[in-house]
């Protein structure tokens, strides 16, 4: 594994969540010196602004280097919680980038906004979809995404090297509530209780190992050309490269766990919200990256064994 010199700071909003604490567990152990969590009021406006600005001057006295980050992986929201113009993450990120533009000391840094891939090209044409695909949102979700996406890119650039880098759909251990898919999914083989499905079982997917989309993230940023960044932007697309359909998935889940997964079909509104082909080209494969990610097969084992070493099925987790 590579390791970088100590002088290389890195701060990652959204810390605490699913991808957040993959990308900071990641980052210590190739060697970045990562920014100290703390805990922000992000339901409280006022406080949230004040905060943000207090955290980043300390970042700023954090960071000794030019080889500074700031990752932007905050966010909680999904398809079906989203559906009004409000958005508190939108609401959020445009507090975040007024504080990054009234601190000085950080102007020069790289900034990383942690996107959706399926958010912003879930009503975009002719799929597989890369870097280049346009973005056509079909929900509110999608349409925040694309919003503090062009808010980076619009307002971030003055004073910062901008990097977007859309995600698709994660999955892997963590401890907090079960979210995607495949988390569920696991989550039901081992608890037995059912689980309702709410798009057809030929929606196809690309899904990556959260611990594997974190190391390809950093390594992105390693390896970022530098003709690119002269234009203070860059736009990457996070995944596997493999699709797979909800059916297969199902399939690989009771094949890797023995067990047969209790899973029921169900037609709501949120089905309507989601795109039926979200096939990716990922930009690692363009960009000839040294990586190689877990094959499905490979990551939904990793993922139930620690489900079964360590499990926490309460009400909250599910």
């Amino acid at each position: 594994m590579h390791t970088r010199e100590r002088n290389s700071s890195l701060w990652i909003l959204g810390h605490g969540g699913f991808f957040g604490s993959a990308l900071a567990s990641e980052a210590t152990a190739q060697g970045y010196s990562v920014f100290p969590r703390t805990l922000l009021p992000w339901s409280d406006p006022e406080a949230r602004s004040l905060a943000f600005h207090s955290i980043a001057e300390e970042f700023a006295g954090f960071s000794h280097s030019n080889d500074t980050t700031i990752i932007w992986a905050a966010g909680a929201q999904g398809v079906a919680n989203s559906q009004t113009g409000s958005s508190p993450e939108l609401d959020s990120f445009q507090n975040f980038v007024g504080t990054l533009m009234s601190i000085r000391a950080l102007h020069g840094a790289t900034v990383v906004i942690v996107s959706s891939a399926g958010g912003v090209y879930g009503g975009s044409p002719a799929p597989p979809f890369d870097s280049s695909s346009p973005v056509r949102a079909i929900n509110q979700y999608g349409l925040n995404k694309i919003a503090i996406e062009e808010l980076a890119v619009g307002r971030l650039t003055e004073h910062f090297h901008v990097q977007i880098a859309r995600v698709t759909n994660l999955y892997g251990p963590w401890h907090g509530p079960r979210q995607g898919l495949i988390n569920r999914l696991c989550t039901a083989a081992a608890t037995r209780e059912a689980l309702q499905i709410y798009v057809p079982l030929d929606t196809v997917r690309d899904y990556i190992y959260v611990t594997d989309a974190a190391r390809l993230l950093l390594l992105e940023l390693e390896t970022k050309s530098t003709a690119v960044d002269t234009h203070r932007s860059r736009l990457v697309l996070i995944g596997s490269g493999e699709s797979s359909s909800v059916g297969s998935v199902i399939n690989t889940v009771a094949n890797v766990t023995h067990r047969k997964v209790p899973v029921t079909m169900a037609q709501l509104m949120e089905t309507d919200l989601q795109p039926r082909d979200l096939r990716m080209r990922p930009s690692w494969v363009d960009h000839g990256l040294d990586f190689e990610p877990l094959t499905l097969t490979q990551g939904i084992k990793r993922l139930f064994d620690a489900l079964v070493t360590v499990p926490r099925w309460s009400e909250t987790d599910k």
